[in-house]
């Protein structure tokens, strides 16, 4: 009799020094979150967190005056005052109607009766909030990876990103750095908290095979808030905090006499500010996963900024690839699910107002910024309940296109999440279900 094991046995193998998996197939992985993040729990984590957004972005706009430039005039030598002196009553114009600082709400106000056309050439004209502002951006940025979705131009959806987020945080830091920098760490705030319960899970399902209470996970979440946001809040604030001696410098400048030796001495300011550009850098460049790596680990919040700039910093090529990809199909899935629901909603829309009724004064959608579009032909005043009817209606489109947008944010999440786990189980060489404890499921 032979000491040979049965052939039922498993052996366990030394793993192999080569790469633990392929490439492609992490891309794919990555690439599969489009699919992963349209699961319910995950979008109503997500609208939490954009509803949220939405409520502070409002009430900010709502408390301040405008500050954001104009988008620019619609015809060569147009200005507000011969649109004001053409349309609206002298008794009916606001405050400094004619110079360049009326406030862009009053304006609004005062052409709210004017035609639809001019109307669109105000909003060109007029001054904006700052979310405003940030919105339509965002807006913008869309329409543009549309086109460069649909045309096959990869160069025209990075310039719609562009649009979307550089350009349009460049903005804001010129124009109100005050609602860049609060809303910022508001709304990082709440991604720490809902993106963090979506990304882990997501690596609960992608890495382990299990699904984890949605109620257990936000508990998890809240009760950790602290190490989630610090994880994504960290690295910024130490920027500002080595910037703490250029700013002493430019005060004991305004000394007479101090001013010559704080001039010599700059060279010493400008290593500290070295470094912040560095550490901003690499904040930046990790933005994508710091999160999803915080909720996947249970390290300190410094050790894991640490730990995912060198996962990037030992395979940044790969880490480009498997971001690039996210890009590229969170864009085409965006497209998918914002072209669902827009079908959804209009057909609705279409098929109810065949007759007529509050179904034709109601908001159509636009694809696929899903903005909200006037009815096509102008109606009247409602009367009686018709008014109510119509409010309720736009109602229900809103929160179907918040849901929608909430796909976003839980998108951003889940990739985030699985780059990371890709990432590290390709230079760490650990095993993709090795998970942060305690997890949610614990008490």
């Amino acid at each position: 009799m032979t000491n040979e094991p049965e052939p039922s046995i498993v052996r366990i193998m030394d793993p192999s020094h080569g790469p633990i998996s392929n490439i492609w197939s992490d891309a794919r992985e990555v690439a599969s979150a489009v699919f992963a993040s349209a699961r319910p729990e995950r979008l109503v984590l997500g609208w939490l967190c954009l509803v949220l957004s939405l409520a502070v972005g409002s009430l900010w706009d709502a408390s301040t005056s405008t500050s954001m430039p104009p988008l620019g005039a619609s015809e060569p030598g147009e200005s507000l005052a011969v649109l004001f002196r053409e349309y609206v009553e002298e008794f009916e114009r606001p405050h400094g109607w004619d110079t360049d600082d009326v406030d862009g709400a009053d304006v609004e106000r005062a052409f709210a009766s004017a035609p639809e056309e001019v109307r669109h050439r105000v909003e060109r004209l007029r001054r904006r909030d700052a979310f405003e502002s940030l919105l339509g951006g965002m807006s913008t940025g869309l329409e543009e990876v549309r086109d460069g979705v649909v045309e096959l131009r990869p160069a025209r959806i990075i310039h719609g990103l562009d649009i979307a987020i550089v350009s349009n945080v460049g903005s804001l830091w010129r124009n109100d750095r005050g609602f860049l920098v609060i809303f910022g760490s508001v709304f990082l705030l709440f991604f720490a908290i809902f993106g963090g319960a979506i990304a882990r899970i997501d690596a609960e399902r992608f890495a382990r095979d299990r699904d984890v209470p949605t109620l257990a996970v936000i508990r998890w979440a809240v009760r950790d808030w602290r190490r989630l946001y610090g994880g994504v809040f960290l690295p910024p604030v130490l920027a500002l905090i080595l910037l703490v001696p250029a700013a002493v410098s430019g005060l004991l400048a305004l000394i007479p006499g101090l001013d010559v030796l704080v001039s010599l001495l700059w060279f010493l300011v400008l290593i500290f500010s070295f470094a912040a550009a560095l550490v901003i850098v690499a904040w930046l460049v990790a933005l994508p996963m710091l999160c999803s790596g915080t909720a996947c680990e249970s390290g300190d919040p410094s050790e894991l900024v640490v730990r995912c700039a060198g996962l990037i910093r030992h395979r940044p090529g790969r880490y480009l690839l498997l971001l690039a990809t996210a890009v590229v199909a969170g864009a085409v899935g965006w497209l998918l699910v914002s072209g669902v629901t827009a079908i959804t909603l209009d057909a609705a829309r279409s098929a109810g107002s065949m007759f007529g009724g509050p179904f034709a004064e109601s908001q159509g959608t636009a694809w696929p910024s899903l903005d909200a579009v006037g009815p096509e032909h102008a109606v009247g005043e409602s009367s009686g309940t018709r008014g109510f009817a119509v409010s309720i209606l736009d109602g229900w489109r809103w929160l179907v296109t918040t849901l929608c947008m909430a796909w976003t944010i839980a998108f951003i999440a889940a990739a985030g999440g699985r780059i990371y786990l890709l990432q590290r189980r390709s230079v760490e060489r650990l095993q993709i279900d090795e998970l942060g404890t305690p997890g949610p499921n614990a008490d």
